[in-house]
Protein backbone atom coordinates (compact mmCIF):
# COMPACT_ATOMS: atom_id res chain seq x y z
CA UNK A 1 0.00 0.00 0.00
CA UNK A 2 1.30 3.45 -1.27
CA UNK A 3 1.94 6.44 1.26
CA UNK A 4 -0.73 8.30 -0.22
CA UNK A 5 -3.18 4.82 0.28
CA UNK A 6 -2.30 5.03 4.13
CA UNK A 7 -2.81 8.54 4.51
CA UNK A 8 -6.13 8.03 2.93
CA UNK A 9 -6.65 5.14 5.18
CA UNK A 10 -6.32 6.73 8.39
CA UNK A 11 -8.07 9.79 6.89
CA UNK A 12 -11.14 7.87 7.30
CA UNK A 13 -12.99 7.58 4.04
CA UNK A 14 -12.19 3.87 3.37
CA UNK A 15 -11.97 3.24 6.83
CA UNK A 16 -15.50 3.91 7.19
CA UNK A 17 -16.50 2.65 4.02
CA UNK A 18 -14.90 -0.70 5.73
CA UNK A 19 -16.98 -0.22 8.79
CA UNK A 20 -20.09 -0.09 6.75
CA UNK A 21 -19.34 -3.13 4.49
CA UNK A 22 -19.04 -0.81 1.30
CA UNK A 23 -14.86 -1.18 1.45
CA UNK A 24 -13.58 -4.93 0.31
CA UNK A 25 -9.43 -5.11 1.13
CA UNK A 26 -7.62 -5.69 -1.54
CA UNK A 27 -4.69 -7.74 0.23
CA UNK A 28 -4.73 -9.56 3.59
CA UNK A 29 -2.33 -6.48 4.75
CA UNK A 30 -5.04 -4.23 3.95
CA UNK A 31 -7.78 -6.52 5.42
CA UNK A 32 -5.46 -6.68 9.29
CA UNK A 33 -4.75 -3.38 9.15
CA UNK A 34 -8.72 -2.11 8.58
CA UNK A 35 -9.72 -4.66 11.31
CA UNK A 36 -7.56 -3.55 13.98
CA UNK A 37 -8.15 0.72 12.56
CA UNK A 38 -11.93 -0.19 13.10
CA UNK A 39 -11.80 -1.39 16.28
CA UNK A 40 -9.92 1.31 17.64
CA UNK A 41 -6.08 -0.12 17.81
CA UNK A 42 -3.72 2.62 17.19
CA UNK A 43 -1.84 0.96 13.79
CA UNK A 44 0.77 1.77 11.08
CA UNK A 45 2.61 0.24 8.28
CA UNK A 46 5.96 0.32 8.32
CA UNK A 47 7.93 3.34 8.69
CA UNK A 48 4.70 5.34 9.68
CA UNK A 49 5.06 5.93 12.99
CA UNK A 50 7.49 8.88 14.12
CA UNK A 51 8.80 9.52 17.37
CA UNK A 52 9.22 7.49 20.90
CA UNK A 53 6.95 5.09 22.19
CA UNK A 54 4.62 6.94 24.89
CA UNK A 55 1.47 4.13 24.44
CA UNK A 56 0.71 1.06 23.27
CA UNK A 57 0.87 0.60 19.00
CA UNK A 58 0.67 -2.35 16.37
CA UNK A 59 3.18 -2.17 13.11
CA UNK A 60 1.51 -4.67 10.48
CA UNK A 61 4.18 -5.96 8.15
CA UNK A 62 4.12 -7.92 4.69
CA UNK A 63 6.77 -10.34 5.36
CA UNK A 64 6.85 -12.53 2.59
CA UNK A 65 5.45 -15.19 0.28
CA UNK A 66 6.58 -18.14 -0.09
CA UNK A 67 5.67 -20.99 -2.51
CA UNK A 68 3.83 -24.28 -1.20
CA UNK A 69 6.50 -27.22 -1.04
CA UNK A 70 6.79 -29.03 -4.84
CA UNK A 71 3.92 -25.96 -5.67
CA UNK A 72 4.48 -23.54 -8.53
CA UNK A 73 0.96 -21.85 -8.23
CA UNK A 74 0.12 -21.88 -4.49
CA UNK A 75 1.79 -20.38 -1.58
CA UNK A 76 1.60 -18.70 1.60
CA UNK A 77 1.74 -15.28 2.44
CA UNK A 78 3.23 -14.42 6.08
CA UNK A 79 2.13 -11.37 8.28
CA UNK A 80 3.85 -10.10 11.12
CA UNK A 81 1.44 -8.18 13.50
CA UNK A 82 4.29 -6.05 15.97
CA UNK A 83 3.62 -5.18 19.42
CA UNK A 84 4.97 -1.56 20.84
CA UNK A 85 4.33 -0.81 24.13
CA UNK A 86 6.31 2.09 26.47
CA UNK A 87 9.38 1.01 28.85
CA UNK A 88 7.71 2.13 31.67
CA UNK A 89 4.48 -0.19 30.89
CA UNK A 90 5.85 -3.49 30.45
CA UNK A 91 3.02 -5.12 32.65
CA UNK A 92 0.70 -3.86 30.03
CA UNK A 93 2.21 -5.90 27.31
CA UNK A 94 1.08 -9.58 27.71
CA UNK A 95 -2.62 -8.14 28.07
CA UNK A 96 -2.50 -6.26 24.85
CA UNK A 97 -1.18 -9.13 22.80
CA UNK A 98 -4.33 -11.30 23.68
CA UNK A 99 -6.00 -8.77 22.94
CA UNK A 100 -4.65 -7.75 19.72
CA UNK A 101 -4.98 -11.91 19.34
CA UNK A 102 -8.59 -11.89 19.77
CA UNK A 103 -9.34 -9.19 17.85
CA UNK A 104 -8.04 -11.02 14.87
CA UNK A 105 -9.50 -14.28 15.65
CA UNK A 106 -12.62 -12.30 13.39
CA UNK A 107 -10.07 -12.99 10.11
CA UNK A 108 -9.77 -16.92 10.68
CA UNK A 109 -11.27 -16.99 7.24
CA UNK A 110 -8.55 -15.00 5.48
CA UNK A 111 -5.30 -15.76 8.28
CA UNK A 112 -4.52 -18.19 10.81
CA UNK A 113 -1.74 -17.53 13.42
CA UNK A 114 1.38 -19.70 12.73
CA UNK A 115 1.94 -20.52 16.34
CA UNK A 116 5.45 -17.87 16.19
CA UNK A 117 5.37 -15.43 18.53
CA UNK A 118 8.93 -13.66 18.92
CA UNK A 119 9.36 -12.88 22.73
CA UNK A 120 9.87 -9.68 24.34
CA UNK A 121 12.69 -7.81 22.62
CA UNK A 122 13.75 -4.16 23.79
CA UNK A 123 13.71 -1.66 20.85
CA UNK A 124 16.25 0.93 22.33
CA UNK A 125 15.46 3.46 19.07
CA UNK A 126 11.55 4.02 20.40
CA UNK A 127 12.32 2.87 23.90
CA UNK A 128 9.75 0.31 23.70
CA UNK A 129 9.23 -3.38 24.53
CA UNK A 130 8.11 -5.16 21.34
CA UNK A 131 6.27 -8.64 20.68
CA UNK A 132 5.64 -10.02 17.62
CA UNK A 133 3.00 -11.96 16.32
CA UNK A 134 3.10 -14.15 13.34
CA UNK A 135 -0.26 -15.24 10.91
CA UNK A 136 -0.55 -16.76 7.59
CA UNK A 137 -2.69 -16.74 4.70
CA UNK A 138 -2.61 -19.57 1.63
CA UNK A 139 -2.84 -17.55 -1.67
CA UNK A 140 -2.36 -18.25 -5.44
CA UNK A 141 1.14 -17.26 -6.10
CA UNK A 142 1.54 -13.98 -8.25
CA UNK A 143 3.52 -14.10 -11.73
Amino acid sequence: MSEVNFKYVVSGDILQKYIDGLYKPRTVWERVFLLLKSKGIDVYSPGQHKGQCTSLYVVVKNSGTIPSLGATQSGSQTIDVILYCPLTNYTSLEPYTIKIQQLLHELREFIRPTGNIIGVLVDDNVDAYTNTIEYQTFQKLRR
